[in-house]
């Protein structure tokens, strides 16, 4: 990987506070007025989603309150075409965040911290295409 790319990323992931995503399609840094993309944010249970199940230590992809995918592996990995398509992340580890990237349709990429015991929603704009599940909360 390249330096501009090593830069551009460590920047994005200090811009993104943990990266948490903070309001729809932009992650607000609690120490500057800098906004970068999100593809994912934080929410509460919907009630569709409280129907899907998702079993300790998963990262469940739902769609229509249904799991439609769920990955327990450490590590990086492409998601499958129904994790693709999901609506919503839910968090079922105690420990590990999982870092979910993403792409928005002007091809600016970027990548989100669902930390254990959260959902987010993906936002409009954006395709998630892997998953990197890491040994730490905040996704370092």
């Amino acid at each position: 990987m390249n330096t501009r790319k090593r830069i551009a990323l460590a920047s994005a992931g200090l811009a993104l506070g943990a990266g948490l995503a903070t309001a729809p399609g932009a992650v607000a840094s609690q120490k500057s007025e800098v906004t970068r993309p999100a593809a994912v944010q934080q929410t509460a249970w919907s009630v569709d989603e409280r129907k899907a199940s998702c079993a300790y230590p998963s990262v469940c992809f739902i769609k229509g309150g249904k799991t439609v995918a769920a990955y327990k592996d450490m590590g990086y990995q492409k998601l499958s075409a129904k994790a693709k398509s999901a609506t919503s992340i839910h968090n079922s580890r105690k420990d590990d965040g999982a870092r979910i990237y993403g792409v928005k349709s002007n091809g600016t990429k970027a990548w989100s911290c669902v930390k254990p015991k959260t959902t987010h929603t993906v936002n409009a704009g954006w395709k998630i295409y892997a998953i990197d599940i890491r040994n730490s909360p905040s996704c370092k």
